[in-house]
Order: C-alpha cells, then sequence, then structure tokens
C-alpha cells in the first residue's frame, strides 16, 4: 500500500518535468474550437455542435499538452500551424481577407479582389512585402536584436527593438498613426 502512495507523486514530479514551463500555442485545440465557431452561421448552434464535441475537446487538450506542445516547447517550432483566415473591416471601410500561414500572410481586399503578401524569410530573417509579384524588403530582425528597415525611397534605418525605436521609426518616416475607435 505504501509503495502505491509514493507513485502519484513521482508520477506529479514527472509530469511537472516533461512539461517544464512549457504553454505552448495548443494549435490542435485552436484549430478545433476555430472549426467550431465557423461550423454554421447560427452562434446557437455552433455551441450545441460544442456541446457534443465537448469529449473531441478534452482528447485535443491532451495531445497539446502532453506531446504537440512538449514537442514545440523543445524544438522551438509549432507541429501544428495555425492556418487561419479572418475578414476585417479597414479604417477605409473595405472588408479585408487575411489569411495566416506558417511564413506570413496574404491580406485579400474583399471589394477589389487585390491582395498582397507579407511573407518572413527564416534564412535572411527578413519581412517582406510581395505585391503582384514584386516584392521588397521591409524589415530584417538583426542577431543584435535591433531592426533594419527598409524605407520606400531605399534608405536602411536601424532602430532598437522597443518603444525608444520605434519613436525613431516614426520621425523617420512618415507614418500616420492609427486612432484608436
Amino acid at each position: 500500500m505504501r509503495k502505491n502512495l509514493m507513485m502519484v507523486p513521482c508520477f506529479i514530479l514527472a509530469g511537472a518535468l516533461l512539461n517544464t514551463s512549457c504553454i505552448g500555442s495548443f494549435g490542435l485545440l485552436n484549430k478545433v474550437s476555430s472549426w467550431n465557431q465557423n461550423a454554421t452561421g447560427n452562434k446557437y448552434l455552433n455551441g450545441f455542435i460544442g456541446i457534443l464535441l465537448t469529449p473531441v475537446y478534452g482528447f485535443c487538450f491532451s495531445i497539446d499538452w502532453f506531446i504537440l506542445n512538449t514537442i514545440e516547447f523543445w524544438t522551438g517550432e509549432q507541429l501544428i500551424a495555425a492556418n487561419e483566415t479572418r475578414r476585417m473591416v479597414g479604417s477605409d471601410g473595405n472588408i479585408y481577407l487575411v489569411a495566416s500561414d506558417k511564413n506570413g500572410y496574404t491580406i485579400t481586399n474583399e471589394t477589389s479582389n487585390d491582395s498582397v503578401r507579407l511573407a518572413f524569410d527564416a534564412d535572411t530573417k527578413t519581412w517582406n512585402l510581395d505585391d503582384n509579384g514584386s516584392v521588397r524588403r521591409l524589415v530584417k530582425v538583426n542577431d543584435d536584436k535591433t531592426l533594419t528597415v527598409y524605407t520606400p525611397d531605399g534608405q536602411e534605418l536601424t532602430v532598437t527593438n522597443d518603444s525608444k525605436g520605434m519613436e525613431q521609426l516614426q520621425a523617420a518616416l512618415p507614418i500616420v498613426p492609427v486612432q484608436a475607435k
């Protein structure tokens, strides 16, 4: 009996060591939840589907917590990328579809059907803008944690990745601040 009683703390300790500070992104659980929220056009029906899927949520949470998030913690890579598309209303009143994937975002104006791609190149640590085949570098993340910003007129501006650096960037570029509504 005493031997069985000692097994409980051993399992708790083993679980704690396997999941050391590993919160993770819960990619599988978020994919199921995102699907559930958009399964139908009716939020009440989506809620009912969510109740039916309660065992699936528990299963996905367990797989994320014990396997996927642990792998993500130790390797630094998500096994299940958050590929999703969201509809957003711009300040100009247009509706934009923002599709995210492992390497960046594709933004499409629903009205004009124009789209641009913001992509991260891991080899050069650079964010690029692809506007119908015309690729332009935007920002490079430097090894010393500074950012090199490539201005529209071809200049390179290196700033720190903090509020002071963003103030420098705003002073150097004609950036219009976004007003919260």
